[in-house]
């Protein structure tokens, strides 16, 4: 019986200890940055320009296949593949910036910036909005922007 006694106040001993012991902190040490060769910068640069440029090639094949086509199961079509490759092409680009982090800091800030945009216009448009609404041209405009950016930062 002693020895269950002087168990349980060992136990009850560390309970206590342990209540009053500070937390682990769960901040981390800073990493140092981290730092890439030209050829690495180099290939990331050409991975995430290649990725866009087959994103905006995409986005012009889905946007020009109905024309002017006054066939609403035409325009349907249009605009489901449109919106496929805003969502599709959206996600891709972000997946291929996590991919290759010695991307420029500037190509990968305006890239995540067209990923947003294509989302953001996407939303609009399955939200019923149209082209001549202002909020969607508005961010049409942004898109726009931002691809010009990156064909400056891709060349």
């Amino acid at each position: 019986m002693l020895i269950f006694s002087v168990i349980a106040l060992a136990a009850l001993g560390m309970a206590i200890g342990s209540w009053f012991r500070p937390l682990p902190s769960t901040k981390t040490a800073a990493l140092p940055a981290s730092s890439y060769t030209d050829q690495q910068v180099a290939s990331a640069k050409a991975d995430v320009c290649a990725a866009f440029g087959n994103v905006d090639h995409a986005l012009h094949l889905a946007d020009g296949r109905g024309g002017s086509s006054n066939d609403p199961t035409a325009q349907l079509g249009v605009a489901t593949s449109t919106r496929q490759v805003l969502d599709a092409g959206s996600r891709y680009l972000l997946t291929k910036l996590e991919e290759e982090p010695a991307t420029p800091p500037e190509l990968s800030t305006a890239v995540k910036k067209q990923a947003n945009a294509y989302q953001e216009v996407l939303i609009y448009y399955l939200a019923g909005l149209t082209y001549s609404d202002p909020v969607l041209k508005s961010a049409g405009n942004d898109s726009n922007e931002e691809t010009a950016s990156i064909q400056r930062l891709c060349k």
